[in-house]
């Protein structure tokens, strides 16, 4: 195992999952894939945890949920300022790795709570600092797998108004004309957080060659999702084999600054992962099975977390 690995899980499902089953982070009464002792225990020093508005809460709770999973995020970092922390500048960045706290950093999957572009600014103040602009549905900025339009205007202007205040777009569930409007509107680096190779599994969800290749051109990062369907077809449970398999492909493809681990944990049942691979604390798990496959040290702690690392140091903004 690498000493002092520094581990970057690009998507986390955490707000979502407490809210809906209205559930302990410490010591949960219902199944579940992260709670804090665990993310301790695998040593992770930053995730993006996530703010995810489940279908069933659309349009009518939209915003309301969004706002309880924000609100929810302030009670841990106050309930647990001693083990996590919420960054929202580069210098908020730079101590993650020095203190021996888990940085959180928001990302916004799906833009739907945000009532417009001019409603950007609300939910920056509240810590969000990357945002996917739809889930597999259609919404005001965009559309994604389960649809074929485009940006709308709102999208366009979304961006805009992103790229000014420095918020990371990620590529992962909009539509492939979707996906590259807005790639060509960006003027940070890209990022998705959690897709795979669709060249090894031929899922809506995966993303071709061309374009993983456009997101690494721009400096940007893919993180390896750990669902099933993304991983694998057949009826054959994947592992972390398989894990290795997207990772190894997109290295070779776009080079291995530009892969990273995107776990999307609590994002569905504990079922749909990879059996050795069902608690965040397994995330090491990974990283012992890349040097067993031949990676090297310096590989695997950037496909680990560096690459990740370095692309959010570039965008963020300096403190004021």
């Amino acid at each position: 195992m690498i000493k002092d690995l520094f581990i970057l899980d690009a998507h986390e499902d955490i707000a979502f999952h407490l809210n809906y089953y209205d559930r302990d982070f410490v010591s949960p009464s219902v199944p579940c894939m992260l709670t804090l002792p665990w993310l301790k225990e695998a040593g992770i020093g930053l995730v993006f945890n996530t703010v995810f508005v489940h279908p069933k809460h659309k349009p009518e709770k939209t915003l309301e949920s969004a706002l309880k999973q924000l609100d929810t995020y302030d009670r841990i970092y106050r309930e647990h300022k001693d083990e996590v922390f919420q960054i929202k500048t580069r210098e908020d960045l730079l101590s993650t790795g020095s203190e021996r706290r888990i940085g959180f950093l928001t990302l916004m999957e799906g833009a739907d709570p945000i009532e417009g572009p001019g409603k950007l600014g609300e939910f920056y103040e509240r810590g969000v600092r990357l945002i996917g602009l739809t889930w597999n549905d259609k919404n005001r900025f965009a559309s994604g797998n389960e649809t074929e339009e485009g940006l709308t205007d709102e999208g366009k202007e979304l961006i805009r108004g992103m790229n000014g205040l420095r918020i990371t777009l990620d590529l992962s569930h909009i539509n492939e004309k979707g996906f590259w409007e807005a790639i060509g509107l960006t003027s940070l680096i890209p990022i998705a957080s959690h897709s795979n190779a669709r060249s090894l599994t031929d899922h809506p969800r995966n993303l071709k060659d061309d374009q993983l290749l456009a997101i690494s051109e721009r400096g940007g990062v893919i993180g390896i999702v750990l669902y099933n369907q993304f991983l694998k077809t057949g009826d054959k449970t994947p592992t972390v084999e398989d894990v290795f398999r997207h990772a190894d492909y997109i290295v070779n493809l776009c080079g291995e600054d530009h892969v990273g681990i995107g776990s999307d944990m609590d994002g569905a049942r504990i079922e749909d992962f990879p059996e050795d691979l069902r608690r965040i604390a397994d995330l090491p798990k990974i990283a012992s099975y890349f040097l067993e496959k031949g990676y090297t040290e310096e590989r695997v702690r950037k496909i680990m977390g560096g690459n990740f690392l370095r692309v959010i140091e570039k965008n963020i903004q300096p403190a004021v």
